[in-house]
């Protein structure tokens, strides 16, 4: 049964990889930055599943940590833009989304 959820999830990954890489050719600069985070997910957890199919802990271990990473980058770099534009255009209201958004990634990586 593990084996059948185990493939399910890499045909997904696989689904979505291709689908983020005609995306990363299609768009500008911008877009590509937008896109490579989820991109290093997807291929993170398409490795991670690989790996426990092929029972690699190490393996495992090691692209669960490229998928928090690149989880945290984008998620400060997000946010980080947010705070900017906040002040930026005096919208501090905005500043309240970012402190549930920061407690929510707190919350992912506690519980990770």
């Amino acid at each position: 049964m593990k084996k059948i959820f185990l493939m399910r999830n890499i045909i997904m990954a696989t689904i979505v990889t291709a689908f983020l890489i005609w995306a990363f050719f299609q768009n500008q600069l911008f877009g590509k930055i937008m896109i490579v985070p989820f991109l290093i997910c997807t291929l993170a957890v398409l490795g991670e599943n690989i790996s426990i199919l092929l029972k690699k802990d190490k393996l495992t271990n090691i692209f669960h940590f490229i998928f928090r990473i690149s989880v945290l980058a984008y998620i400060i770099g997000i946010l980080g833009y947010t705070i900017y534009y906040a002040f930026a255009h005096e919208s501090y209201s905005l500043l309240i989304i970012v402190v549930i958004f920061v407690l929510l990634g707190i919350m992912f990586f506690k519980n990770r």
